[in-house]
C-alpha cells in the first residue's frame, strides 16, 4: 500500500477550497505517477460532505449522458447501499443516480444530457465531483464539442449556481489549457500543481526506511521526489539493502528515449538535449515536439507558468546521457 507523505499544504489549500461556496472549477494536475489520485482519495475520506468520484481510467463512457449519470438501481440495491453506507460511513458515490426512463430520453436527445442532474445535485450534501484523468474521456470517443457542453456544465454548477464543487484531475495538460480555451474558463477556473515531494520530506521518509543520510541524498538528487519512483527504489532497498536500481531507471529510461528519437528527426534530438539542462519556455518549444515528448513520457508541460520539464528527475538524469 501507498504511504501518503507529506501533502500538508495542498491539503490546506484544498480544505479551504471546499469549505467556501463553489464558485470555479479547480483543475488539478501535475506529472504522472505525481500522487495527485492518491491525494484525491485523501481528501474523500476527510471531507464532511458528499464525494461523487468519477475514475475516467476505469470508466469510459462513449455518449455525453453517461459521462456523469449512472442508472438508478432498483430498490433491494438502494436499500443495501443506503445500509453499507451508513455502516461504513461511505460518502463515496460513483456517479449521479438517474431513472433508466430519462437515461434514454437522454440518449436519443429528448432533454439536455445535464439537466436531470442538476435536481439530482441538491439532493447530496455538500456535493463534490471529483473528476480523476479526465482526459482519457477524449479516447472513450467524445469530441471536442462534447468536451466543450461538459465543461460548461461544471461551470453551470459552480460559478453559475453554486451547487457543487468541481475538481478535475489531469495529468495531461495541453488538454488543460485546449479544453479552458475553447470553454471560455479564463474567471470560472482555479488551478493546483501538485509535483514532487519537497527534498526535506524525501530524505526524512528514505531514512525512515533504513537509508542513511548519504544514501537517503543520492536518492533524492538522483530520483528527486516523484512518488512512484520513489517506491520503486524503497521497494529495491528492503530486499537488496542497496540502491542500485536508480542505475538501472535511468539506463531503461535513456534506452527508451533513444529508442524514440530513431522515429523522429533532429529536431527532436536538439530539444531533449535542452531539456536535460532544464526548463524549457513553452514559447521556444514547437507544439508537434511538444506533443511527442508528452505522448512518450519525456515532458511534462505547466499550464500556468508556461514552462515545459522533463517528467522527473530520473529522466532528466536519463536525458544527459543522450
Amino acid at each position: 500500500m501507498l504511504k501518503f507523505v507529506n501533502r500538508e499544504a495542498e491539503i490546506w489549500q484544498l480544505k479551504n477550497i471546499l469549505s467556501s461556496a463553489p464558485n470555479s472549477v479547480l483543475f488539478i494536475y501535475g506529472p504522472k505517477s505525481s500522487g495527485k489520485s492518491t491525494l484525491m482519495m485523501k481528501i474523500s475520506k476527510m471531507y464532511p460532505g458528499d464525494i461523487l468520484f468519477y475514475d475516467f481510467r476505469a470508466r469510459s463512457p462513449s455518449e455525453l449522458h453517461r459521462v456523469l449519470a449512472n442508472q438508478k438501481p432498483g430498490f433491494g440495491a438502494r436499500v443495501r447501499n443506503y445500509l453499507r453506507r451508513k455502516i461504513q460511513k461511505d460518502n463515496v458515490f460513483d456517479g449521479i443516480e438517474i431513472p433508466e426512463n430519462q437515461l434514454a430520453q437522454m440518449a436519443r436527445g429528448k432533454i439536455d444530457p445535464f439537466a436531470p442532474l442538476i435536481n439530482k445535485l441538491k439532493k447530496y450534501k455538500n456535493p463534490v465531483l471529483i473528476l480523476d484523468e479526465i482526459q482519457n474521456l477524449v479516447h472513450s470517443g467524445l469530441d471536442s464539442q462534447e468536451l466543450s457542453q461538459l465543461m460548461n456544465f461544471l461551470i453551470t454548477i459552480t460559478k453559475r449556481l453554486h451547487l457543487a464543487h468541481v475538481i478535475v484531475v489531469t495529468s495531461d495538460c495541453l488538454f488543460i489549457d485546449e479544453i479552458a480555451r475553447k470553454a471560455a474558463m479564463e474567471e470560472a477556473a482555479e488551478y493546483l500543481y501538485v509535483g514532487d515531494l519537497p527534498k526535506n520530506s524525501v530524505i526524512e521518509w528514505m531514512k525512515e526506511e533504513g537509508m542513511s543520510q548519504s544514501l537517503a541524498t543520492k536518492t533524492y538528487n538522483l530520483v528527486g521526489g516523484r512518488p512512484y519512483d520513489l517506491w520503486i527504489v524503497i521497494n529495491h532497498f528492503r530486499a537488496t539493502n542497496d540502491i542500485k536500481v536508480i542505475d538501472t531507471m535511468i539506463r531503461r529510461k535513456t534506452s527508451r528515449v533513444k529508442l524514440t528519437l530513431k522515429s523522429v528527426g533532429a529536431a527532436e534530438l536538439r530539444f531533449v538535449r535542452k531539456l536535460s539542462k532544464g526548463p524549457l519556455s513553452i514559447i521556444a518549444v514547437q507544439k508537434k515536439i511538444l506533443e511527442w515528448a508528452i505522448k512518450n513520457e519525456i515532458a511534462f508541460f505547466d499550464p500556468v507558468n508556461g514552462e515545459v520539464y522533463a517528467l522527473s528527475r530520473s529522466m532528466q538524469e536519463a536525458l544527459k546521457k543522450i
